[in-house]
């Protein structure tokens, strides 16, 4: 220890020496330069890092087509034809000739009530009726005999006079025996239910053997007519203004349409339809107008009662603008799209569209035939940015195809 620090005592007592001092000053110097060298060609190496790729879309043109305009309504379908069957006679029910929702043929034999007690009213009218003819024959005879004691002035006037009245009598109770046994046969004829068209008969709440009659277990089934059946549905006020205004009264409109169903399960009726009848007035707590259409069912598909989509399509096509329907976006503002220029930017349009056809949309106003309008990577973009766009080819409207939103694209048409 001592020993060290005898020679850094040596080491400060040595005599300064410029030479030496100079060249450690050099030395320091290029060691600094040398480490400044060194970290700027390591900084010179790091490169900045390149920009972004433009985002990649795929983009669909705007195809102009013929598409028919289509209204869509919600319908009911209602029975062309339907009754009750009742028991308008008192007596007990013996026999119940079909299953229940069975189809019944024109003047089958559904119910019978036991005839027996109207047999036998029938019979008594028949002898009340032979007894006022023979009292009519009878009465015939005394006016003849009558007739000449007068002439021979063996009977008085009187007497004519009084065979003339009993000959009266005699003929009103024939009349009422008459209507007696008539009422008395109809009656009887009330005790078989036939069916008085083809239908489709319900259920029957009441069991073979129960009294039956006007006054107690009256409603026996119901049948109603299958085939053609009518649909029911309304149209709101302002379109039927405007189909009006275009093309004259609702009946010359019904000749231009071919109403179509859409069923609860969105397959469509196989067969069209035919509208025939128009209210003449609107509803003024709905503001609607109610319209009727029938429908051929000869397989019994559409039940009465059953709510289906009525499609309204015209005969007539208009050109139009389409595009997929997945390229709109709603938001405050309204329907938008993203279309992509020539310059590959895009642009953020405001469109107005119409009715649903296929895959695609009807677009009113906002777009032209041949712009690109971005389907996929939608969320990628935002206007003005340049994008990498891959085009794809136009989707075909479906002829067949189920319009969406049916109230806002009918009233979206009718006001063209």
């Amino acid at each position: 220890m001592f020993a060290k620090v005898f020679h850094r005592c040596i080491f400060l007592i040595q005599p300064f020496n410029p030479e030496k001092f100079i060249i450690m000053r050099q030395c320091r110097s290029s060691l600094i330069l040398f480490i400044c060298l060194v970290l700027l060609s390591s900084c010179g190496r790091k490169q900045a890092p390149p920009p972004p790729p433009p985002p990649g879309v795929v983009c669909v043109p705007a195809i102009k087509q013929d598409v028919a305009r289509i209204h869509e309504y919600i319908g009911q379908i209602v029975a062309e034809d339907w009754v009750d069957l009742v028991a308008r006679v008192e007596g007990y029910l013996i026999k119940q000739n079909f299953e229940e929702g069975s189809i019944v043929k024109k003047d089958d034999l559904v119910f019978e009530i036991d005839p027996r007690p109207f047999e036998a009213q029938v019979k008594e009218a028949e002898g009340q009726l032979v007894h006022a003819q023979a009292s009519l024959t009878y009465a015939d005879i005394q006016v003849e005999r009558n007739k000449t004691l007068v002439k021979q002035d063996a009977a008085s006037q009187k007497d004519l006079d009084t065979a003339n009245m009993n000959q009266g009598v005699s003929k009103g109770e024939v009349l009422v025996a008459e209507g007696q046994l008539e009422v008395a046969k109809i009656n009887l004829g009330y005790t078989k239910i036939t069916a008085p068209f083809d239908g489709k008969i319900g259920t029957c709440p009441i069991s073979v053997g129960n009294l039956v009659g006007p006054t107690i277990n009256t409603n026996l089934s119901k049948i109603v007519r299958m085939n053609p059946v009518k649909v029911e549905f309304n149209v709101p006020e302002p379109i039927v203004v405007s189909l009006t205004q275009r093309d004259g009264d609702i009946e010359r409109v019904a000749a231009e349409v071919t109403p179509k169903l859409i069923l609860s399960n969105g397959t469509e009726y196989p067969l069209d339809g035919k509208i025939y009848f128009a209210d003449n007035n609107i509803n003024t707590v709905t503001g609607t107008l109610l319209i009727r259409a029938r429908f051929e069912n000869p397989k019994n598909i559409l039940t009465p009662g059953q709510y289906v989509r009525v499609k309204i399509e015209r005969k007539e096509k208009t050109p139009s603008i389409l595009i997929p329907a997945i390229a709109i976006i709603r938001d405050q503002t309204g329907e938008i799209v993203y279309v992509v220029d020539k310059d590959s930017k895009v642009e953020r349009r405001l469109v107005k569209t119409g009715q649903i056809s296929g895959l695609n949309i009807v677009i009113l106003e906002g777009l032209s035939e041949g712009e690109n309008v971005i389907v996929q990577g939608i969320l990628k973009v935002r206007p003005g940015v340049t994008v990498n766009a891959a085009r794809a080819e136009s989707a075909k409207p479906d002829p067949k195809a189920v319009p969406a939103d049916p109230a806002k694209k009918s009233e979206t048409k009718a006001g063209k």
